[in-house]
């Protein structure tokens, strides 16, 4: 008689790339009508088909009789009980991989199963109908789908728990893809079965998935791991079982597959040069698709070839756009509401939003932010660094690291700077970067956390221990958080926690603000300055480091290239998911940041248009003449 072996496949786990890689063997029969589909008919249940396939399995004379159904998941410990002489396989796929491909045939509708769920509106159910649906009414659907996803595991999960252990075998997708004939022997030793095919990776043709298709499901990437935010605990736990049920080799062979196979992540090279200036860039689509979800783009400063870069998602192209504009040694970029500002080798230039006026602008696109000079304060040479607007008395202020002068000052009109802190290792105000204080992190509108290369009160102290002795204080406190970070730069407050560049690393990390502990996140390809977020999503500057300057530094020993650029970064993962990589003149950043709500920024400079408009307050615009026209 033969072996019965029942398959546990919740949504999208492989479930056709299992079967046929079964079927390879003529000793294996696959009796469910899933061999050449995913979904049964809609109105079986798992009990019922199951039933029927058990009727053929008497006469068969296969060795193996495999059965399927998308209710399975939910059903072992009834299964297990009424058919005390089967096996069972269960399938596992990675979390966002199976989401992602689940999301996408949901909005497909070619798999749905449900189409009179009293109550249910929205995109029809698809797979399997999971218990307490009811409450997944009015949700998104990405939620939906991780809710649905997550209940099925875990319920196959608790009764495979149950189970004997020679009763079942897990089976990972990545392995069904990448080495099938030992995964196939593998299921076959654990059942004392025999297993008889050759099998090689690529060999069954089933749906395109995983590495065949991962550019179909990346723009479902961005809502599935929003939704997957809302469980981190369940895929945690779901993690743990996959990791422990699967071949660590296999996984991180197909983490680095999939780096490199995934042709809609390969960079696309666009050639943009600008006022004669020779730069180009490459970018990942992952760039685009964040920015236009989330309606924002990046501002970037780059100070030897003295260039301010706009970062844009161009929605009727759906292309990434970068556009360059010439600064005198732009660095530190403050950006607020309808303000902008930049800081640059002798002068502090803010500009105001004057969307209004876009349309007065000879140009292909209409710019939904305009930004006009508002105002130019001659600071000198006090090598301005990083900046931000915050609030004092209720009022808005712009501070800035006043790094030559080692003090955290702010913009006054009638002075150069008015010094408002500075380290308590520096004895006065003197034109002598003595610590190359740099970095300046904001806290509910208020200055908090400064970065700095040296506790060091000599002219230029700060360069023989530059690689070694930097650090974080709070200057609220004027305690050292943290101490011999590696030139440390854009220390930011992000999701209650404090992050900072280990820039002579290369990487991003966290401090404990109350141990100092340091937590590396990532590792990028270059000397990393210039940070800014949205939301779980870093945005990293990368800079060319020059070894004459560098060569002691860790950055500089490894034999990786060194990039210039915005590499994009999961702050949960500490994954690399797309960057925005520079070439030609433009071989370092300074600053990164994010503007919000601005999908295609523009800032003019001298122009005809900041001759000829004019912008007043309410009260003053009530008093000005209306030209009227006969």
């Amino acid at each position: 008689m033969s072996q019965q072996v029942i398959v546990i496949a919740p949504p999208r786990a492989g479930i056709e790339l299992f079967l046929k890689s079964a079927a390879a063997d003529a000793s294996w029969q696959v009796t469910s009508e899933i061999a050449n589909s995913e979904i049964p008919a809609a109105d079986s249940t798992g009990t019922e088909d199951l039933e029927n396939q058990g009727k053929a399995i008497s006469d068969s004379t296969a060795a193996v009789q495999l059965n399927y159904h998308r209710d399975f998941s939910l059903k072992v410990a009834e299964l297990a009980e009424k058919y005390p002489e089967a096996k069972f396989v269960f399938l596992l796929r990675t979390p966002l991989d199976a989401m992602r491909s689940s999301l996408l045939a949901w909005r497909t509708k070619r798999f749905v199963t449900h189409t009179d769920l009293a109550g249910w509106w929205g995109d029809p159910w698809s797979f399997v109908l999971v218990p307490n649906w009811e409450d997944l009414i009015g949700l998104p659907i990405p939620e939906v789908v991780a809710n649905q996803w997550l209940t099925a595991n875990e319920a196959s999960i608790a009764d495979l728990a149950e189970l004997a252990n020679e009763r079942w075998v897990a089976v990972s997708y990545e392995e069904l893809l990448l080495t099938p004939m030992e995964t196939m022997q593998k299921v076959a030793s654990k059942f004392g079965l025999s297993w008889h095919a050759e099998l090689s990776p690529g060999q069954v043709n089933h749906a395109a998935e995983g590495l065949n298709n991962l550019k179909s499901f990346r723009r479902h990437s961005l809502e599935i791991l929003q939704a997957m935010e809302k469980f981190p605990d369940r895929i945690s736990k779901y993690n743990e079982f996959r990791l422990a049920h699967s071949s660590t080799a296999t996984l991180d062979k197909y983490q680095e597959e999939a780096k490199f196979k995934d042709d809609s992540d390969k960079p696309k090279e666009v050639t943009r040069p600008s006022d004669g200036t020779p730069f180009s860039y490459k970018y990942s689509p992952s760039v685009y698709e964040l920015l236009h979800r989330a309606k924002s783009s990046i501002a970037v400063t780059t100070y030897k070839s003295g260039h301010l870069i706009f970062i844009r998602a161009d929605q009727d192209t759906k292309a990434l756009n970068c556009a360059i504009k010439g600064f005198n040694k732009p660095m530190g970029i403050a950006v607020a509401g309808n303000r902008f500002a930049i800081g640059t080798n002798d002068q502090l230039l803010t500009y105001t939003n004057q969307a209004s006026l876009a349309s007065r602008i000879k140009t292909d696109k209409l710019s939904d932010v305009l930004y006009l000079p508002r105002s130019s304060v001659n600071t000198g040479d006090v090598a301005i660094h990083e900046m931000a607007y915050g609030l004092e008395d209720g009022k808005p202020e712009l501070w800035f690291v006043n790094t030559r002068f080692s003090c955290l000052s702010k913009m006054v009109i009638d002075y150069s700077f008015e010094p408002v802190w500075r380290p308590e290792w520096i004895s006065a105000l003197a034109a002598e970067d003595r610590c190359h204080l740099n970095g300046l992190a904001m806290v509910n509108n208020r200055p908090k956390y400064l970065t700095a290369l040296s506790k060091t009160d000599t002219p230029i102290g700060w360069r023989e221990h530059k690689g070694t002795s930097g650090l974080i204080v709070d200057i609220d406190t004027n305690e050292i958080i943290v101490e011999g970070l590696s030139m440390p730069h854009s220390p930011k407050w992000h999701k209650e926690k404090l992050w900072v560049l280990e820039s002579g690393k290369g990487t991003l990390a966290t401090v404990d603000i109350y141990s100092g502990e340091v937590t590396t996140i990532a590792t990028l390809p270059g000397f990393t300055r210039g940070l800014s977020f949205i939301d779980n999503y870093a945005f990293i500057g990368l800079s060319q480091v020059r070894e004459s300057v560098f060569s002691e530094l860790p950055v500089t020993q490894t034999k990786d290239e060194r990039n210039c650029g915005v590499w994009m970064v999961d702050i949960r993962t500490g994954n690399i998911i797309g960057m925005v990589k520079f070439e030609g003149v433009v071989q370092e950043i300074f600053d990164v940041s994010v503007i919000r709500n601005a999908v295609w920024p523009k800032l003019e400079t001298e122009s005809e248009l900041t001759q000829s408009a004019f912008v007043l307050s309410d009260e003053a615009l009530k008093q000005v003449q209306t030209r009227t026209h006969d």
